[in-house]
């Protein structure tokens, strides 16, 4: 049985795709790897380990609050 470090992960995913966003723009625009993105998206990366900018990226274009 594998861990999830992120359990918010799907959120990240679910409003990615709902606002019409691709790993690769998304990616871009936080400063992050599609790789680091896909990870995250997957539940193996805590996004509390990410640049604060990069958060702040994420957050403002999702509209979310990654805790």
């Amino acid at each position: 049985m594998t861990s999830v470090t992120f359990p918010g992960a799907l959120v990240v995913r679910v409003r990615r795709q709902l606002l019409g966003f691709s790993q690769q723009e998304l990616a871009r625009e936080a400063g992050l790897s599609v790789e680091l993105l896909q990870k995250l998206e997957c539940g193996e990366y805590d996004p509390r380990s990410l640049h604060q900018l990069a958060r702040r990226v994420l957050e403002r274009r999702l509209d979310i609050t990654l805790a």
